[in-house]
């Protein structure tokens, strides 16, 4: 092991262990998060028990021997594991630490990306009452301590003074582009060894190995997987990048070169008796591509209902509606706590919001008589109840809930809570789509600074809301406004979220409409096609991509070239129906818009037909009151 080099915020960490109670250090894999809690213990509490907890523990077990013991340090490793379904409690960090004369140290490691995932994640996570208990347990840690994967001028100075141990030198030399531990992992080197795998002759089954090992985590599965998941799953990926014709090596080749340590440090695939998990460095690389249809299905068919409840939860994360649906279909036909809830979630997502609504006001009861109606809980299901009533159309009923929800969110939580400020934020933008857009600027335009003073510029509400600001106006023809609101948007999201990330695929979508609301609908075409690209790479077959295809077919049409705008529209249907389903409310506005392109080039008799089946079908899956139904009935009629 090379020597230690101190830290910045080693002091920092000795100081909060010799305090006692719950100490968080929060990094990017290879930052070093596991080697500064090592020291700075060894440091601060040498003669300290020290008891290495397991995501596999019995957790309550472990919580009751803590509990017994004077003076110990419990070392939780990847923390975001002990937070799934049926974690650890805050309850059981109460447990652990209380009682006098007891000196008990809880030591916890957890990668940026996981504990962003619990203070800002996407919204319809937000509200689960899973994610809550996992937050409530970080709340409890307190601020964390923060470890850069980058170290200071002086962590680096201190490395080279390092003379005794070469590899520390060396780690230095590196450091103006990683961190010297990312060096000393060999995370960089193992990166190229991946890429240049897939090369014919090279080790293309053992980069399939390691792609599979790598989306089973992106996927939500973290603990390592049998090669029994792992050989059919890796096929998927040798398959596209060619199969045979790569000339792949046997598999126990391929394993041997993929769990091969590089210089005494990391390996790509870490072994562990008989099963095999993907370094974390990998999962966490930026414009990784989309995970195949097919990967998620051979995981499902595969693990235990406790994990496809976090499979789950992955899929929404990643915006796979259809695949989060079945996950949690299957946690919740087997009991997983919560799953019920996270059922009519997902069917909501899924394009049935109606039936969203029915599942979610029988949990609502459930959860007034049981917590009362001001518990968080109770709280949140009224929100989606109002979210998935706009998604069915209702949006004056949506905007009348969530009128009482803000007043009663505010009343028990506070004005600058986060779920009080989403309220708020929700019902500016149901009031803009009821047709309302002036009152609706003035509700976005009074909520943005409260919420950013709140909640950070960075945090992923404050950046939506000011994505919806920018719809508005929009909607308001205020167009020049709109596009210097979205551009300066556009620009943040790159630097805080990554050019990759969906949200900022989305501000670029959002640009290029208002580039052909402005009149340039050729350069609209452009900057949509250019997205396009980059959301097929990062995304695959995904309801954003499908939307980006929609409106450029649309676009199309408005350029007078309705032949090619209708090959484009059709393809998009037939990937809509795969995706969402026939019934789903984006594929019924594709038939919509290929409907009205098809009348101007095949006649306005076929396209009637065709019409008033779509009215049929429109009004049996979103009822009469739905926007896209009305628009439907007034183009049949």
């Amino acid at each position: 092991m090379p020597a230690f080099v101190k830290r910045d915020r080693f002091d920092d960490v000795v100081r909060r262990i010799r305090q006692g109670g719950f100490v968080l250090i929060v990094g990017d894999s290879t930052a070093g998060k596991s080697r500064l809690a090592y020291e700075a213990m060894r440091m601060a509490v040498p003669e300290f028990a020290l008891l290495q907890a397991r995501p596999s523990d019995d957790l309550q077990t472990l919580s009751s021997t803590v509990s017994g013991t004077r003076r110990c340090v419990v070392w939780f490793d990847e923390f975001d594991q002990f937070l799934r379904a049926g974690g650890i409690t805050l309850e059981m960090v109460k447990a652990m630490l209380a009682g006098p004369e007891r000196q008990v140290v809880l030591l916890a490691s957890m990668r940026s990306k996981e504990y962003d995932r619990y203070s800002a994640r996407q919204r319809d996570v937000t509200d689960a009452a899973t994610w809550r208990a996992g937050r409530e347990v970080l709340l409890h840690a307190g601020e964390p301590v923060e470890l850069d994967r980058l170290w200071s001028p002086q962590e680096v100075g201190r490395a080279r003074e390092a003379d005794r141990d070469p590899r520390l030198k060396a780690a230095a030399q590196a450091s103006d582009r990683f961190g010297i531990a990312e060096v000393l992992a060999a995370g960089p080197e193992l990166l190229n060894d991946w890429t240049h795998a897939w090369h014919t002759g090279e080790h293309p089954r053992g980069a399939a190995l390691v792609a599979a090992a790598v989306d089973c985590r992106r996927m939500g599965l973290h603990r390592p997987v049998d090669a029994s998941l792992l050989v059919p799953l890796h096929e998927i990926y040798l398959s596209a990048r060619g199969g045979a014709v790569l000339r792949p090596e046997p598999l126990e080749d391929a394993l041997a070169w993929a769990t091969a340590p590089v210089q005494g440090a990391s390996s790509l695939l870490l072994p562990d008796q008989g099963r095999y998990l993907a370094f974390d460095y990998l999962i966490d690389l930026p414009g990784l591509s989309a995970i195949p249809e097919n990967s998620w299905e051979v995981l499902l068919a595969a693990i235990a209902p406790e994990e496809a409840f976090d499979v789950g939860w992955a899929a929404v994360d990643l915006m796979r509606p259809s695949i989060a649906l079945g996950a949690f279909d299957t946690a919740r036909r087997h009991g997983v706590p919560d799953a019920d809830y996270a059922h009519a979630i997902a069917l909501g997502n899924a394009g049935q919001p109606l039936a969203a609504v029915r599942l979610l006001r029988q949990l609502h009861q459930e959860r007034d008589a049981l917590l009362g109606p001001d518990h968080p809980d109770t709280l949140a299901a009224r929100h989606d109840i109002a979210r998935y009533l706009a998604e069915a159309g209702r949006l004056s009923e949506a905007v009348v809930l969530l009128d009482r929800l803000a007043s009663d969110r505010q009343r028990v939580l506070g004005p600058r809570h986060t779920a009080t400020l989403v309220t708020r934020s929700s019902r500016a933008r149901f009031l803009r789509d009821s047709g309302d857009a002036s009152q609706a600027l003035h509700l976005f335009r009074e909520l943005l600074p409260t919420m950013t003073a709140a909640l950070g510029s960075a945090h992923v509400d404050v950046l939506l809301a000011r994505q919806e600001l920018g719809r508005t106006l929009g909607h308001l023809g205020r167009t020049s406004e709109a596009l210097t609101c979205i551009t300066e948007l556009f620009e943040d999201q790159e630097r805080i979220l990554g050019a990759a990330h969906p949200h900022t695929l989305s501000t670029r979508f959002e640009l290029a409409l208002l580039v052909a609301r402005s009149g340039d609908l050729h350069q609209a075409i452009r900057t949509l096609q250019a997205v396009l690209g980059d959301q097929e790479r990062v995304l695959g077959l995904h309801s954003r991509t499908l939307s980006t295809r929609h409106q450029l077919g649309k676009l199309l049409a408005e350029t007078g070239e309705p032949e090619r705008a209708l090959e484009v529209l059709s393809e998009v249907l037939r990937d809509q129906e795969r995706f969402h389903g026939a019934s789903h409310p984006r594929t019924l506005a594709t038939r919509y818009d290929q409907l009205l392109v098809a009348r101007r080039t095949q006649g306005a008799q076929p396209a009637a037909v065709m019409l008033a089946a779509l009215q049929e079908d429109c009004l049996r899956a979103l009822g009469s009151s739905h926007p896209l139904t009305r628009a439907v009935t007034t183009a049949a009629t």
